[in-house]
This record gives structure tokens, sequence and C-alpha cells, in this order.
């Protein structure tokens, strides 16, 4: 048994079916039409893919061009179809039943959603992106997403580019590269948005959240609000040993992510694959989504 990455689906399954591959992921059309395969096991994750905007210059700085951006999409078509693996919309950025109240049981996405933050409303995004022109004192823009090259990805950044470009005036490039080369040049700050995902170290909202405080190195464009910041911190230190406490300095600081639209969260992952009923020993973590094949064997 070896192991292999294979970026286009259609080698992959081509590869499964003969017997040189044992384990594959689903993607797209791929998905919806291998959904009933007798092979398929649903992976989900605690993961959610967004949009990151580079706001060390001023076009990104504008809270309503980024309002603009996320009323633009239509979350539920990119699930449905472009996806099509099960993956659901975002309600923020921490994932759905991920993370739970310690006192009510409330689902922490469901407590800290904002309305209309991840909402498609293009009439509103039109009214949003006109007040950032006037702001920025543009007539049109033109805006570059950052990507990785990978199949999956481009069908996202694809459907993205198509509806942001409903907006007037509104010229989108997809620049895909190689996976590790976009990490590279996103931590550099060398993008405008860079589309990119998150999934959790471990079980607590405070793995998703911690990556935006102003200093941390994972807030690639510099998006920064000392609100934010400080509930963070105090759920860090002065309510580290309060759950109650604790709890609503983390609702208190996703909500603040989601209203300024420091990122502009899209989707949740989910995964299908198609695994070797002969496999075994596989361990899926749904936190973070990785695979361990220490112990994986083939049975004759």
């Amino acid at each position: 048994m070896g192991y292999q990455v294979v970026k286009e689906p259609n080698t992959a399954y081509n590869l499964y079916q003969t017997g040189k591959l044992d384990l594959i992921s689903l993607v797209g059309t791929q998905a919806k039409e291998l959904a009933k395969n007798k092979d398929v096991v649903h992976r989900p994750l605690a993961a959610t893919e967004y949009m990151q905007y580079n706001q060390r210059k001023g076009t990104f700085k504008n809270r309503n061009l980024r309002l603009a951006f996320s009323y633009a999409i239509n979350r539920k078509q990119l699930v449905n179809q472009v996806m099509q693996n099960g993956s659901t919309v975002s309600k923020g950025f921490v994932p759905a039943k991920f993370a739970n109240n310690p006192k009510t049981g409330e689902d922490f996405a469901k407590e800290a959603y904002v309305s209309g933050t991840v909402n498609y409303n293009l009439k509103k995004a039109k009214a949003y992106y006109a007040k950032a022109l006037k702001q920025l004192n543009k007539s049109k823009l033109t805006v570059t997403i950052l990507a990785a090259d990978d199949d999956q990805t481009k069908n996202v950044t694809e459907f993205i580019q198509s509806q942001l470009q409903k907006l007037p005036d509104v010229k989108v490039n997809v620049d895909s590269i190689p996976f590790t080369i976009m990490l590279k040049r996103a931590q550099d700050g060398n993008f405008e948005i860079n589309y990119t995902g998150w999934s959790a170290d471990f079980a607590d909202p405070i793995s998703f959240l911690s990556m935006f405080t102003s200093d941390n190195s994972e807030n690639n464009g510099k998006w920064s609000s000392s609100a934010f910041d400080s509930d963070i911190e105090n759920s860090n230190t002065r309510d580290a040993n309060n759950a109650k406490a604790r709890w609503n300095d983390l609702i208190s600081a996703e909500k603040t992510l989601a209203k300024d639209q420091g990122i502009t969260s899209l989707f949740q992952s989910n995964g299908i694959d198609l695994v070797n009923p002969k496999l075994k020993g596989v361990i899926y973590d749904r936190i973070n989504g990785h695979y361990d094949y220490r112990n994986a064997y083939l049975v004759k």
C-alpha cells in the first residue's frame, strides 16, 4: 500500500477503479454522481473556507466594500451546485456543531450568528459597493483572488469570480498557483484577496478566533479590531476560569469579526471519500481533518 497526491479528481477516480488507490476524496459533480456508491464514507469536518482581504493598503480597509463582496456571493449555490459534497453555508467563522454553550448547550455558530453578514442579497451588495466606490473615489475596481491550483479550489474561485462580477464595473482575476507557493505569498502579504481555509487544532472556538488578533502571524490580511483583541485577551486571562464569561467573550469576538467582515466566511467543509472496503485501520479526525495512516493495512 502506497501513498500519492493526485490533484485531478477524474484521474484519482480512474486509479481507484483500477485498484491503484484505496482512498480518494470526491468533489463537485463527481461527489453527486457517486453519492450512492457502496464505498462512500462521509467525512464531516470542523473547517471553514473563507476570503481574507489584504488590509495593508486602502482598498480593502473599506468595510462597505467587504460587506458588498459578502452580500454578492450566493453561498447556497456554492455548496449545492459547486461543492455538492455535503458542505454547508457558514453562519460565521467558527463552524457549526463544533462547540456548545457550557450552560445552555446552544451551538456556538448559532448563538454568534449575525444576520446579514453571510446572506446573499445582490441589491444590498450593489448599494454597499456604490458607497465603497464613492468613499474610495473610484469609478471601477479590478481585484485579484489568490488561490491554490487544485481542481476543487479552481471551481470555487471561478464561482466567486462570477458572483462578484455581477457588481457593476468590477473585474475579478484569479491567480491559481501551487498550494505551498500560495501560502508563502499570503504570509508575505502579497495578495489582494486570498481564498483559503482553516481547520481546528482542538475543539474550542479559540482555535479559530485567536488567529485574527492584530498581532497573530496567521492574520495575513492584517485586519485589526481593538474590541476583538480585548475579547480574546479576556477569554485567555481574566475569564479563563469562568466558563460562562469566557463563552460570552468568544461570542462577542465572533460577532465583531462578522459585523466588520474582517474576513468573509463562505462554507463549512464536508468530505466524501471512496474507501476500499479492504482498507482498515485509518483514523480520521473530524476536528482537524487529518488522516492517520500509521496503523492502516489491507485485508486479503
